[in-house]
Formats: structure tokens, C-alpha cells, sequence
């Protein structure tokens, strides 16, 4: 297959436009493969000055006839210097055979020169030539434009990263992979799982960063065809040129910064919450509609958000997610979401929790806005099920889950336990806990701290809470006075009032894990 989208090389316009003049390549055998971009003929010795590079001269030697062997050599090393891609000589007419000098010129400053042994009209090759090469540049000019029109399209419509990948994969004839900058795999086509996909990017045949802001935030990678049958341009060159047009689109999707709430997404979330089963290649082909892309090594992290109002939400939601692989709903005045988290290359990598890389996310987002209580729920790894609703099942608890545990987070927020609104839900697990404790275990570890409950609703302190951010904090004196906004000496002034109420140390190793249970507790039971 031929490239149909690019400038012809050498070799190409030889095979098909020189064929009938018995070509003959006398030096620079290794620069066939250069691009030529005009095919000219001219009998005049100072040509060179009218040149602008890349094109293939045709010429009887007319001009040279008569000249010595220095000013032969010089015509040669002028074009050379020009960038010509090559010198055609006809012989038969002027000259008997190419002269010497000139050759030997050719081989020593690298210009192609064909000895041309039939006589064919030079009008007849430059027109042939010039319109295959006119008609190549429309083509790729319009392949170009193609796909811009269908890149913008899928923007505006919200079709997110994985539309745009297949629309690029199409335009190429290449398997496409997208990298984020901290190499994450975020979406690919044409590839049958994630190990295929770092496969393209390892023989990567072209690749183009994406720029934002200054920024560099992923990669365009296109890997080898596997069918060479499939159209789509040959030279690398042509292939980067195209990266290079889908990567301001892509770019822009990565990076969108209004909330673009699908409705088809949204029903998702909303039916899952309900308990309402969904089939796996059903999720996945929602999901997709939606914009999210979602390979087997992606995580679905749910999450859910309280706001004064909904908008703010759906804020921190678009300023968090840098993929634009979420989908949300508003239920009863609380956003619930699940966000897509690339998988990481190397799973040892510190960075590979999608919780935590989820958490810090929000809670970047949500200090820009500020009054947002928010649970990042549990990881689910989508590669790991069945083609049932085994999957949904667990992303429907995983959102519940997070529902649930957003009223404690408000508690928690709202009684002075945490400065910031960001909470994930695994952390939140021992207050959920204490809450379902039986009546009797309850009753017992809240009497353990019934004297600091008693103290700070009596002299309006914060015994209790002292006592949990002590605990929190590995009683590191020197962090628990700075979240608690104290001078270290004030801070062992409380600790030593709490042993005195108390009557024992809760800082001991025996007794740590049930005062942190009972302070829970006295979360979920304030009374």
C-alpha cells in the first residue's frame, strides 16, 4: 500500500513517472527515499537560485554544453546546496553519457543523479508528476481536515477521549494509545487488553505530547499496523502530522472545565444506586457512551459530595478529574459520581492507590471551593469480573456506601473532628462500625470516656476532640499541636487533665484501640 496522504519520494515518482525513460541511478543510491516536492525541468546553467528545495530537476544538459569540468562540478554542488532532491540527465540529445565530473561531484556532496537512456517529453513527466503530487497534498489536506471536523464534533458532543481515540485510529490506519504524564494508560484503540496497549507504546512508529497551558499532561502514541491492508498514510512523517492534529482536541477533553454531566451517565449512576443489575459489556458500552474511557486496568472509584448547592459539586468534580472519565447524578440533592482512575504501569509504584490519588484530587479541588463535604469510596478493579451484573453489584454497595458515610462525614466536619471536607471511606469504616455496634458493647465503650463527654459539655471543651487528634496523630506531641492549632506545653496541660478524669493513660498500647473505638462511638452517640 502506497501513501496516498503524503509528498511522493524519489523512488515513487522514478517507478511511476520516469519508468518509460530507462532510468538509471548513478550515485546517492541511498537517498531514494527523500521527499521530492515539485518535478521542474530547465536547460539553464544558474538555476539554482530559482530553487527552493526538494524538487527533482530535469534537464538534456543543454546548458552545460561547452563548459568546463570545473563549472560542471559547481552546477552540481550549487543544487546540492539548494536541497534538490535529485538531477534527472537525459542523454542521447546534447550529451552521450552523464560526464564524469559530474558524477563524481554527485557522489561526494550526496545528490541523486538518474541518467535518463530513452527519450520521452519533459512536458508530459512534469505534468503527470506536479498533479500526483498536487492531488497527494489535497488528499492529506483533506484527511487532515476530516478528521479536525470529526475531533470537534465529538468535543462539543461530549464524546470524550475514547471517541476521539477511534476517530484518530481511523484516520491513521494505526492503533492508537493515549498516556497520561504520569504514565497512566488512559484509553486505547485497537488494542485487546492493557499489555497490548504498552506493546503499541513500546514500537510506537509516531508519537505526539499534549500541551496544555504549557503543560505537558499525556502522549499520543501510534503503533505499528497489523494489517497492511488497512489505508492510512505510510510515512511516519504524515502519521505524527495527524497525532499532531488530534492533540489540541484531546487535549481540551483531558482538561474540560465545566462540569458536562451526561445524561446517559447520569441514569447509570442513578440505576445503580437504586440496585438496579446492569451487565457488564451494558456498563461498559454506557460508560463509553458517556465519554469515559475504560480499559480492564482502569479502577472505578465512587464517590459522594454535599454542597449548598449541586453546581459546586459538579465544580469540584471537573477540577479533580483529569481524564474527563466521570459520570454523575444528582439524587436528593447530593452528587454521586463514579470517577475512571487509569491504571498505573507498575503497580509498586507509590503513586498507584487510585483511592488516594482520587483523594488528594478532590481535596485540591474542593479547598478552590470551599463548603464541600465529600467520601471517596473504595477502588474496584473492572478487570476482575464476569460478563454479569457481578460488577454493578459491587459499584452499586461501593455507592452506597459512600452515601451512607457522607452523613458521618458532616458530623465529623461540622463537630471540629476534621478541618478539611474530603474524607475517603475506609477511613470512615470505624464510625460506620460504631453505629451498628450492639446496645450493650456500645453503652460499655462510651462509659470509658463518660467523664471527658461530661467535662466538655459542662465547661464548653475539647477534651475529646484533643484526645482523638492525639491519637490520630501517633501521639506525635509536636503534629497533634499543630492540628490542633496549639503550643505543644498547652497540649500536655489537656493530656494531663484527661488521665486525671479518666483515671488511666489511653495512650497505652493496651489501651489505644478501644479508646479510638469508644471515641467513635461518642461520635455516633453524642448523647
Amino acid at each position: 500500500m502506497r501513501d496516498t496522504t503524503g509528498t511522493p519520494t524519489l523512488r515513487e515518482v522514478i517507478d511511476r513517472h520516469l519508468a518509460a525513460s530507462d532510468p538509471r541511478v548513478l550515485t546517492a543510491h541511498d537517498r531514494l527515499d527523500v521527499a521530492v516536492s515539485w518535478v521542474h525541468s530547465s536547460e539553464i546553467f544558474e538555476i539554482g537560485p530559482l530553487l527552493s528545495g526538494g524538487e527533482l530537476l530535469l534537464t538534456t544538459g543543454l546548458g552545460l554544453a561547452g563548459l568546463d569540468a570545473g563549472i560542471r562540478r559547481h552546477y552540481i554542488r550549487d543544487l546540492a546546496e539548494r536541497g534538490v532532491a535529485a538531477l534527472a540527465f537525459e542523454i542521447g540529445r546534447t550529451f552521450d553519457e552523464v560526464p564524469e565530473e559530474m558524477i563524481r561531484e554527485g557522489s561526494a556532496v550526496h545528490l541523486p543523479i538518474i541518467e535518463l537512456r530513452t527519450v520521452v517529453p519533459f512536458i508530459d513527466v512534469c505534468r503527470a508528476a506536479n498533479t500526483a503530487i498536487v492531488s497527494d497534498e489535497v488528499a492529506g489536506l483533506r484527511l487532515r481536515s476530516t478528521l479536525d471536523a470529526r475531533l470537534h464534533a465529538a468535543l462539543t458532543a461530549s464524546g470524550g477521549t475514547a471517541a476521539m481515540i477511534t476517530h484518530i485510529a481511523d484516520a491513521t490506519g494505526c492503533p492508537i494509545v493515549l498516556v497520561g504524564a504520569g504514565g497512566a494508560l488512559l484509553a486505547a484503540h485497537g488494542a485487546d487488553d492493557d499489555r497490548a496497549a504498552w506493546r503499541l507504546v513500546d514500537s510506537a512508529i509516531a508519537s505526539m505530547p499534549i500541551t496544555v497551558r504549557d503543560r505537558e499532561i499525556g502522549t499520543l502514541y501510534a503503533g505499528p499496523r497489523a494489517d497492511q491492508q488497512v489505508s492510512g498514510p505510510e510515512d511516519p512523517d504524515q502519521i505524527t502530522e495527524l497525532l499532531g492534529v488530534g492533540a489540541g482536541p484531546v487535549g481540551a477533553a483531558l482538561t474540560r472545565s465545566g462540569p458536562g454531566r451526561s445524561a446517559i451517565g447520569a441514569r447509570l449512576v442513578a440505576e445503580l444506586l437504586d440496585g438496579r443489575p446492569v451487565r457488564r459489556a451494558d456498563l461498559y458500552a454506557r460508560l463509553t457512551s458517556s465519554g469515559v474511557p475504560l480499559t480492564d486496568s482502569s479502577h472505578l472509584v465512587a464517590v459522594a459530595i454535599d454542597a449548598p448547592d449541586p453546581r459546586m459539586a459538579e465544580t469540584v468534580l471537573a477540577r479533580a478529574d483529569a481524564t474527563g472519565a466521570v459520570v454523575h447524578a444528582i439524587v436528593d440533592a447530593t452528587v454521586h459520581a463514579l470517577m475512571v482512575v487509569p491504571g498505573t504501569r507498575d503497580p509498586a509504584d507509590a503513586d498507584a492507590d487510585p483511592v488516594e490519588r482520587t483523594h488528594r484530587a478532590m481535596a485540591a479541588a474542593a479547598a478552590r471551593v470551599g463548603r464541600v463535604t465529600a467520601v471517596v469510596g473504595d477502588a474496584i478493579a473492572v478487570g476482575g469480573f464476569d460478563a454479569g451484573a457481578g460488577l454493578s453489584g459491587v459499584l452499586a454497595d461501593a455507592l452506597r456506601t459512600c452515601s451512607e458515610r457522607l452523613s458521618i462525614a458532616i458530623g465529623e466536619r461540622r463537630d471540629g473532628s476534621r478541618g478539611d471536607g474530603v474524607f475517603t471511606s475506609r477511613e470512615l469504616a470505624v464510625d460506620a462500625a460504631a453505629r451498628t455496634l450492639p446496645d450493650g458493647v456500645g453503652t460499655e465503650l462510651a462509659r470509658l470516656l463518660e467523664p471527658l463527654r461530661a467535662h466538655d459539655e459542662s465547661q464548653s471543651a475539647q477534651l475529646a476532640h484533643t484526645l482523638d487528634v492525639h491519637l490520630r496523630y501517633g501521639c506525635s506531641a509536636t503534629r497533634s499541636a499543630a492540628a490542633l492549632h496549639i503550643g505543644r506545653q498547652s497540649l500536655y496541660q489537656r493530656l494531663d487533665r484527661i488521665r486525671g478524669l479518666l483515671g488511666f493513660d489511653p495512650t497505652t498500647p493496651e489501651m489505644y484501640p478501644s479508646v479510638l473505638l469508644a471515641l467513635s462511638v461518642l461520635r455516633a452517640r453524642p448523647s
